[in-house]
C-alpha cells in the first residue's frame, strides 16, 4: 500500500507588472495540476487590485513594500517604512503557515517576503526571466538553492548555483494552425501579418510609429494586415478608424487573453521587450522587431532585445530616441526585401532545439 503523499506549502512571491504575474502563475497552474497535495499562497504587494493577477483563483497575501532607491530622503525613508510593515507581516504568516519553499520572482513588490523567508530559515528558489537580472533578484540569489533563469547570461550577475529553464507560459489551447489562428480574428487565411502590442502595460510609442508607417508601407507595395493589441481602451475607436481609412484588414483590441492566437498568426511582431514578451516569440518562433521600453530600471529591456537580435540573430532591436514611422517603415521593408524574416525564424527555431533548458515546476517539486 502507497503511503499518501505530504501536502506541500510553497509560497510564490510575486507582483507589479504581468511579466513577472504571468509567468508566476502558469507554474502555480501547473504545480496544482502535476501535483495534487500542493497548497499555493501567493505574496506580495498590491496584489489585491492588480489587474494580471487573478485573485479569485489563488490564496494570497497582499503586504507593503516599496523601492527605496530614490533620491528624496522623504520617499526613502517611506519605502523602507512599507518594506518593515511587508517584512512583519510576512514573518507573522510564514510562523503560521510553515511554507516549504517560498518561489521568488523579482521586483520590489517581492523583497520582503524574500527576506521574511531568509530570516525565518524558509528554503528559497528565484526566478528570473530577463538577460539582466533585477536588483531583488540579484540581492537575494546569494539566499537561494538554486536561480532557475530564462537566459544564460543572466547567470554572470547572480550568485550561486544558475540553471537555465523554461519561462512558464499561460497557454490557453493546444497546437492551433495559422489558418485557425487567422480565422479567430476574422482576418485573411494568406495574407502577411503583422502583431502589434506593447505588452501587459500598452505603449503608446509604438502605436504612433506603426500608424506612422503605414502610408510609406502602402507606397512600397505591401499587401497586409494587422493584430494590434493596445493594452488599454484609450484610443481604440482612433486606431480602428485608421485602419478603416488605409482598408486595412484589422483586428484592433484592448485586451487579448488567447496571446497563443496572436502569434500563430503572426508573420512579424512589433513590441516591447519584456521577458514575457521574449518567451512568447522564442517559442512561437515569430521574427521581431523589438523596441524596449526606454525608462526601465537598468535598461533590462535594452539587453532583452539585444539578447534576441544579436545572440540569437531573431529579430531586430530599434532605439526609441532614434524612431520614426519613415525608419520604422524602411527596417520593415528591408527585412522583407532581404528574405531576413526566413532566416530570422530559422535561427528561432535552431536556438529552441539547442537550448537544454529545465522545467521550472519539476525543478521548484525537486527542491522541497
Amino acid at each position: 500500500m502507497e503511503s499518501p503523499q505530504r501536502e506541500l506549502n510553497v509560497v510564490i512571491a510575486a507582483g507589479g507588472t504581468g511579466g513577472h504575474l504571468f509567468p508566476a502563475q502558469a507554474l502555480a497552474l501547473e504545480m496544482l495540476q502535476k501535483h495534487p497535495h500542493v497548497r499555493i499562497t501567493f505574496v506580495g504587494a498590491g496584489l489585491k487590485t492588480n489587474a494580471y493577477f487573478k485573485n479569485d483563483l489563488f490564496p494570497f497575501l497582499d503586504i507593503k513594500s516599496g523601492s527605496p532607491i530614490k533620491k528624496h530622503p522623504i520617499k526613502v525613508i517611506k519605502a523602507l517604512l512599507s518594506i518593515s510593515k511587508g517584512l512583519l507581516r510576512c514573518m507573522k504568516f510564514y510562523k503560521r503557515t510553515q511554507p516549504d519553499l517560498i518561489v521568488g520572482f523579482g521586483s520590489y513588490h517581492t523583497f520582503p517576503a524574500l527576506l521574511a523567508g531568509k530570516l525565518k530559515r524558509i528554503p528559497i528558489m528565484i526566478f528570473e526571466s530577463n538577460a539582466l537580472p533585477g536588483r531583488v533578484n540579484r540581492y537575494c540569489s546569494k539566499w537561494a538553492k538554486v536561480s532557475a533563469i530564462q537566459f544564460s547570461r543572466a547567470s554572470e550577475y547572480l550568485k550561486g548555483k544558475s540553471i537555465c529553464v523554461q519561462m512558464p507560459l499561460l497557454k490557453q489551447h493546444e497546437e492551433i494552425s495559422r489558418a485557425k489562428a487567422r480565422d479567430y480574428f476574422g482576418l485573411d487565411r494568406e495574407k502577411f501579418t503583422f502583431l502589434i502590442f506593447g505588452g501587459s502595460q500598452g505603449a503608446q510609442a509604438i502605436n504612433r510609429f506603426f500608424c506612422g508607417a503605414i502610408e510609406f508601407l502602402l507606397a512600397q507595395g505591401l499587401d497586409f494586415q494587422v493584430i494590434h493589441i493596445l493594452g488599454s481602451n484609450d484610443r481604440l475607436d482612433k486606431l480602428r478608424a485608421i485602419y478603416e481609412k488605409y482598408e486595412i484588414p484589422a483586428a484592433v483590441k484592448a485586451f487579448e487573453e488567447n496571446m497563443d492566437f496572436a502569434w500563430t498568426a503572426a508573420d512579424l511582431n512589433i513590441s516591447r521587450a519584456g521577458a514575457a514578451t521574449l518567451a512568447e516569440l522564442i517559442e512561437f518562433t515569430v521574427p521581431s522587431i523589438l523596441i524596449p521600453y526606454p525608462y526601465g530600471s537598468e535598461n533590462h529591456q535594452g539587453k532583452n532585445a539585444a539578447y534576441i537580435a544579436d545572440e540569437i540573430q531573431g529579430g531586430v532591436a530599434l532605439d526609441e530616441k532614434d524612431l520614426s514611422g519613415r525608419i520604422l517603415a524602411q527596417t520593415i521593408s528591408d527585412l522583407l526585401a532581404q528574405e531576413k524574416l526566413s532566416l530570422m525564424k530559422k535561427a528561432l527555431i535552431q536556438f529552441k532545439k539547442q537550448e537544454s533548458k529545465r522545467d521550472l515546476c519539476s525543478l521548484v517539486l525537486e527542491n522541497i
